[in-house]
């Protein structure tokens, strides 16, 4: 404690101290502690004193005075400071003056006397020291100097009374931690001594802090003494006092708080070291196995608690999964005790510390056992290669397979097997140990009946429930040679030319063999059979050959029809199988005769009409041609192309192989298509000589157009005073068609407004028939319908919107609503067209201008502002556009009131494009013994012009010759005589096309006929007649296949001088062949899909044989299937629904595959690649089976995999998924979840409830789906029932 201060004390110190005398003039340093002015009162002494010779002393004086004492109290006696006996000095003069004088402010300095008093109580902490000059009159001079003395009248204090520190509780002991020291404004032992702590309330022992400091000014410290721990406490508050010397001593305190931060000192901790845990082995990833809890006593992220597993400790394999919030560790894949019975996991608590604190627990986790492990099915094959392969001729009892079943289940001691599939075939038979059987042949085996079974074997075992396992062994069995070669019929019947060369191939025979296909027991070798002829006749065996292997029947001599015209030949098919097996059939071969005349046509030009837009289908015309050879040389084929000198297949038309019927086949606009088609029509007969003729189709107009408006919208403005009668705008629709349906009448459509105007039916001209001026309208609108002269309507209307203009300015409005000119096409710019004119309002002097407004977007045409007059502006084109319509508006001054007129401009041909040929010149070649009449060539040429400009007459310009005259009009040239009698061998016609315009145009073609002799040329022949061979469809382009080779009786006749060729025809597309060397190749892949056989013909011809003759052969192209097939299925996904039974269903439904091979490669097989505990598929015919009950309630969907396969080599497959939905049968009672079943629930409540009271709630399941499992609810009572409703049944006190 301090001590109370001592009550002030009035206290009066004198010092005197004499110095020596200052020069004159001098000052002492420090001496008079005043301003010059302070010094004037002084001035005046010592200048007396100068005057009377006296030199100034100067004497100091100190006196010392407590601080606090009252006014008036006696500090001292100046006179104390002059020397002793000096006698009274008179007075004193001060050097202070009366001013802001701090000496006169604090002290009362009597002049006379010199007694110093205080003014006032004096505060030394204010000031301390106060210092004057007092001078006498003989010029003495005492410094007096005063000391406020000090007192303890001030406590310590602080800077401000409380203070907070935060303070980590990992600080260690010894950290300082600088607070603000105390102020004193006493000094010397008054002031600030010391500090001392107190605490505040109950203190622990020993001490946390202590207090470090030093005399002032050195800082004060407070020092930790030890470690800190915010979770035993998390402030700490002291008092610090501060105390001076004082007696008694005074003092001030400092309230200090320290609060204590949290660090991450503290790691979690678990509940338990180790938690124990069972789960079953099938539980489901995400099952609950336990909770762990740890806890963290920091705060904030430093106390949340986090949960993993140490996988690199355990579990490894990620078995289980702990929640990293709550710590719920459950199950994270599925277990199996088989091959892990016990987990250990080690758990880690990890807290959300900058540098996380961890701890661990240990969870032993047991896994309980379940039967989840189907039993294993293990065959081992006994057969003679150790595989899936049984000879057909096995015998009943033949052992086939070793099985045997295992479980590795508790529950797996008693295990069942069974055989399902083989319709009886194969059967199981117990081997004597437990889990072993033998599966054995039990009925007979045909490879050529059935060649795979499909059997399954089913093992369960006695678990609960049972599981199953199956195995689905694929018996294929080996062939044995018990099956002969077969003809496909008994006879055959083949036809080869007399003229056909040795080696010429007649017929391919092909015999099949059931057995396995490419084992010797199915390869077949060909041979002849054949009786000698007659006597001197060479027999059958000696005229023909026939290849072993591939059956071909061909020529080994030549032939005479004459003598022999039919063969009877007997072919026997030998397999190679032990026994070898054999058949036969009979061939009958018939000689035919050559190809000696071409195709002759009826009439060499054909001329037809056609209705535009007949269907595809019509035919409208039949070309006819004959040929005099018998058979297939006789036999005539029509081919029909685009234009008279061209060989494209024609787009608009189609011409029937047989009939020579010319039809449509697409769509054919006059307006749009050609109106004339020109078409060359060819005739082949079977040996490949053949003729043309030509066909001119005209295109007959229809109403097929409707009238068009071009524009669609018309405006015009009239004055609301114009006129009845007058006319206001000229609407105009076209028709494409010609004639009668091209003419087009209008009409007005009625309306609001229809009934104030008319419409002119043939011009479209609209009038005005009634006087608008009683009118308020400002616009209307009209609607304007155009019809052509077959009824046809406009689609589109047109739609003219008339102003009406209300107003006093009234427009310059034009002499004629439309306007009609025409101008030739090869007018020069800037020629006049037409003069539009627009009269003015009375009384106005406005200039008319004139402007197009529309109708012109390729600025062809001008028009004069100012009067109106039209001109051309470009060079104009009859054939680009024949008719133009302007819009011309007139405009008054500028006003903004106008009005319009229409202006038609027909452009009139002009005879600007000559006739053109689409050739300058041109040759053709024909004989001598062409017959007169014969339409040698067909002159073409197109004229843009329109009218008769257009119209072209044709002309043999130069008139050498008689021999030859040409139509006219349509420009066939034909030959008018023999030429034996000329020995000209070409001609020159000067063929020229003149239109009928003026003057007249005309282009020249120069037409070439070359006349050549009849000669007897080389006679060419094929070595074979008809070539047949087989390709398979996956041989690669340019393959070359067979080589077809031509001779000529001629030897000086090599082959470098004969070209081969194939007939252009779709059979012959896919092939190409050497011209040199007669090889034929691939130019398209081969697919026996969509092409099984190609038939066309080779010609052979020497360019050196002016005759033209030629000859062909026939090529049969065999196309061998591959396997290049996948199956495919019928749909993508197959979707079946059946209903649930306690007994099997049978069959749910098909999967169909296909497969686009043939043969094996297109066989195919199904299988079921999963569930097969419900259903199996039958695998021939693709049929689902359901052969085990069915429960909605325990699965409502299966999903089945089918694999189809083919029996080709390499196998193809595919796969689908069908899903089968098992509809609900309301099969299941509702029951209460909650009451143990045939028990009774007591209920208890207490009387006098109100009504309407819930007593309780019960619900009831029911396993059914939909509408079957919805539960009613009712209460049985002696008055009887009452329905509730759904999903729970409250039950309520009432009024009974």
């Amino acid at each position: 404690m301090g001590q109370r201060p001592l009550p002030p004390r009035a206290s009066s110190r004198c010092q005197r101290q004499q110095e020596r005398p200052l020069p004159q003039g001098s000052r002492r340093p420090g001496g008079l502690g005043a301003s010059g002015a302070g010094l004037l009162p002084l001035l005046v002494p010592l200048w007396l004193c100068a005057a009377g010779g006296c030199s100034a002393q100067l004497y100091n004086l100190s006196l010392a005075v407590d601080e606090g004492l009252p006014a008036d109290t006696l500090v001292g006696d100046i006179r104390a400071g002059l020397p002793p006996g000096d006698g009274q000095p008179g007075g004193f003069f001060l050097s202070e003056g009366s001013g802001e004088s701090a000496v006169l402010a604090d002290f009362h300095v009597q002049p006379d006397t010199g007694i110093i008093r205080t003014a006032r109580r004096l505060d030394r902490e204010r000031r301390a020291r106060y210092s004057f000059v007092a001078a006498t009159l003989r010029g003495e001079m005492v410094q007096v100097e005063i000391a406020v003395t000090d007192v303890n009248d001030h406590p310590p204090r602080f800077p401000r009374d409380s203070l907070r520190l935060n303070v980590s509780e990992l600080s260690p002991p010894g950290t300082a931690f600088r607070l603000p020291g105390a102020r004193d404004p006493d000094a010397g032992s008054f002031g600030t001594q010391g500090y001392t702590l107190l605490a505040e309330g109950q203190e622990e022992a020993p001490p946390l802090f202590q207090l470090r400091y030093g005399p002032p000014p050195e800082p004060l410290d407070l020092v930790l003494l030890r470690r800190l721990d915010r979770e035993r406490a998390d402030s700490h508050r002291l008092v610090i006092e501060a105390w001076d010397g004082g007696s008694p001593r005074l003092s001030g305190r400092l309230q200090v708080e320290i609060r204590v931060l949290d660090e991450n000192d503290n790691a979690p901790a678990f509940s338990r070291s180790e938690y124990r845990a069972r789960v079953r082995e099938d539980a489901a990833p995400g099952t609950a196995v336990c909770r762990l809890q740890a806890t963290d006593p920091d705060l904030g992220a430093n106390g949340q608690v986090r949960y993993l597993i140490n996988r690199r400790q355990s579990d490894p394999a990620a078995y289980f999964a702990v929640e990293e919030q709550t710590g719920l560790l459950r199950v994270n894949r599925p277990l199996d005790r088989e091959a892990r019975a016990l987990h250990r996991v080690i758990v880690q608590a990890r807290d959300g510390g900058a540098e996380p604190e961890v701890s661990s627990a240990l969870v032993s986790i047991a896994v309980l056992d379940v039967n989840d492990n189907s039993p294993a099915i293990r065959v081992l094959y006994l057969t003679e290669g150790g595989g899936a392969r049984l000879s057909e001729a096995a015998r009943p009892g033949d052992y086939v397979a070793r099985v045997s079943v295992s479980d590795p289940d508790e529950a797996g001691d008693e295990l069942g097997l069974t055989l399902q599939g083989g319709d009886g075939t194969f059967a199981l038979r117990p081997g004597g140990a437990a889990g072993l059987y033998f599966l054995c042949v039990e009925g007979p085996l045909d490879r050529e009946s059935r060649d795979l079974y499909e059997l399954r074997l089913a093992a369960t075992d006695a678990g609960s429930p049972p599981l199953s396992a199956h195995e689905t062994l694929l018996l294929r069995i080996a062939d044995i040679n018990d099956q002969p070669p077969a003809f496909p019929q008994p006879r055959y019947r083949a036809a080869v030319s007399e003229a056909a060369s040795p080696g010429t191939m007649v017929l391919r025979l092909s015999a099949s063999d059931a057995d396995e296909p490419g084992s010797p027991n199915a390869q077949v070798r060909y041979a002849l059979e054949a009786a000698p002829g007659p006597a001197g006749e060479p027999s059958a065996f000696e005229l023909f050959h026939i290849d072993p292997l591939s059956g071909v029947i061909s020529t080994r001599r030549g032939l005479d029809r004459e003598r022999e015209a039919a063969l009877e030949l007997r072919v026997v098919a030998r397999d190679l199988g032990e026994p070898p097996l054999s058949a036969s059939c009979l061939v009958s071969v018939r000689v035919e005769d050559a190809n000696d005349n071409e195709p002759v046509f009826e009439q060499q030009v054909y001329n037809a009409s056609l209705a535009e837009h007949a269907g595809p289908g019509h035919c409208l015309l039949q070309v006819k041609a004959t040929d005099a050879d018998a058979g297939q040389f006789g036999r005539i084929e029509y081919f029909l192309y685009d234009g008279f000198h061209n060989y494209e297949k024609s787009k608009a038309f189609q011409i029937d192989l047989h009939t020579g019927h010319i039809c449509v086949c697409q769509d054919i606009d006059r307006e749009g298509d050609p109106a004339t088609y020109d078409l060359l029509v060819k005739a082949t007969d079977g040996g490949g000589l053949s003729a043309q003729a030509f066909v001119r189709i005209e295109i007959e107009d229809i109403n097929d157009n409707q009238p068009i408006f071009d524009p669609a919208s018309y405006v015009t403005s009239i004055s609301s005073h114009t006129h009845p009668g007058t006319e206001i705008i000229n609407v105009v629709a076209t028709d494409r068609d010609s004639g009668i349906y091209g003419v087009v009448t209008y009409e007005l459509v009625p309306g609001e407004f229809s009934s104030l105007f008319t419409v002119d039916t043939s011009s479209g001209i609209i009038y005005l028939i009634s006087a608008l001026s009683h009118l308020d309208y400002t616009m209307m609108f009209l609607t304007v319908s155009a019809r052509d002269g077959g009824g046809l309507t406009s689609v589109v209307n047109a739609s003219v919107t008339v102003n009406i203009l209300q107003t006093t300015l009234a427009p310059a409005i034009f002499e004629r609503s439309r306007y009609t000119f025409s101008v030739p096409e090869d007018v020069p710019e800037g020629s006049p067209v037409g003069t539009v004119k627009a009269r003015e309002p009375l009384n106005t002097f406005e200039v008319i201008s004139y402007t197009i407004s529309s109708g012109d977007p390729y600025g062809r045409f001008s028009i004069d502002p100012q009067f109106g007059i039209i001109l051309t502006k470009k060079q104009l084109d009859h054939e680009t556009q024949s008719l133009i319509v302007l819009t011309v508006q007139s405009q008054l001054g500028s006003s903004p009131v106008y009005s319009s007129t229409q202006v038609n401009i027909s452009v009139i041909d002009v005879n600007d494009n000559p006739p053109v040929f689409l050739t300058e010149s041109d040759k053709i070649t024909i004989s001598y013994s062409t017959v007169p009449g014969t339409a040698l060539y067909i002159a073409h040429a197109e004229d843009k012009d329109s009218g008769l400009n257009s119209v072209i007459k044709y002309t043999i310009a130069n008139r050498q010759s008689n021999a030859f005259t040409i139509d006219p009009s349509l420009g066939v040239v034909y030959l008018t005589r023999t030429l034996f009698t000329d020995k000209q061998h070409e001609y020159a016609l000067h063929i020229t096309a003149e239109d009928h315009g003026t003057p007249p145009l005309s282009s020249l073609l120069m037409l070439t006929v070359i006349v050549e002799e009849q000669k007897m040329g080389t006679t060419l022949t094929f070595e074979n007649l008809v070539y047949q061979v087989e390709v398979s469809e996956t041989s690669s382009l340019d393959a070359k296949i067979l080589q077809v080779q031509a001779h000529t009786q001629v030897p000086q006749h090599t082959a470098s001088q004969m070209v081969y060729s194939l007939e252009p025809s779709t059979d012959s597309a896919a092939f190409g062949i050497d011209p040199v060397t007669g090889w034929i190749y691939l130019r398209k892949y081969l697919n026996y899909e969509f092409t099984q056989m190609y038939n066309f013909r080779a010609f052979v011809s020497s360019p050196e044989d002016s005759s033209g003759q030629n000859a062909s052969t026939s090529v049969i192209v065999n196309v061998l299937d591959e396997n290049d097939n996948s199956p495919m299925f019928m749909r993508d996904l197959y979707f079946f629904e059946i209903e649930e039974s306690p007994v099997p269903q049978g069959v749910v439904g098909t999967i169909t595959a296909v497969d686009r091979d043939s043969g094996r490669n297109g066989q195919l097989s199904y299988f079921l690649l999963s569930d097969g505990k419900f259903f199996k598929i039958n695998s021939n015919t693709g049929e689902i089976i359901n052969w085990v009950a069915l429960d909605h309630e325990q699965q409502s969907h299966h999903q089945l995999i089918v694999l189809v396969t083919d029996h080709g080599d390499p196998r193809h497959n595919a796969t689908t998924t069908a899903y089968i939905l098992v509809a609900d049968l309301n099969d299941n009672q509702p029951y209460f979840p909650q009451i143990p079943s045939g028990k009774e629930v007591t209920l208890k409540v207490l009387e006098g409830q109100p009504e309407g009271t819930l007593v309780t709630t019960v619900f009831a399941k029911d396993l059914d789906f939909g509408n079957n499992g919805v539960v009613l609810y009712s209460i049985l009572s002696a008055s009887g029932k009452q329905r509730l409703g759904t999903p729970s049944l409250p039950i309520l006190t009432n009024s009974h």
